[in-house]
């Protein structure tokens, strides 16, 4: 946790999940703003994998979680997150009532497992051969 200055006060907030002990302000702003900084595909993936969680899973049926989940995978590169999203859809996680946190830990798992993941499916299925000029 780390001392975040606010206006007149110091607020304790987590560097990792952005978690705030006063309430955020102006949280649908702050939420619109991380949204905007992905692709259009991308954002609007986040907003179906957001629309699916709000409908299936009752305890994360807030803007807050939705803000934090943003707040925690703004620093990983676009590729991991639509990774994330792609496997999660694919699952059904929403309809066994795993939400944002589930989605977040995929898509941080998927970025610092990515060399070894990587390099493990290499092995698995192998390189496509080399271009050769015919003669």
């Amino acid at each position: 946790m780390a001392l975040v200055r606010g206006k007149d006060t110091f607020d304790l907030k987590c560097p990792c999940c952005g978690f705030n002990f006063s309430k955020p302000k102006n949280i649908s702003a702050r939420i619109m703003k991380m949204v905007s900084a992905y692709s259009k595909k991308c954002s609007s993936d986040l907003k179906m994998v957001m629309r699916d969680i709000y409908d299936n899973v009752p305890s994360d049926k807030s803007p807050e979680a939705y803000y934090y989940f943003l707040y925690g995978i703004q620093n990983i590169e676009e590729e991991h997150v639509r990774y994330g999203i792609r496997v999660f859809k694919k699952g059904n996680h929403h309809m066994s009532a795993k939400g944002f946190q589930f989605l977040r830990a995929i898509i941080r798992n998927r970025q610092s497992n990515f060399n070894k993941q990587f390099n493990n499916e290499r092995k698995l299925h192998g390189k496509p051969p080399k271009k050769r000029e015919l003669k």
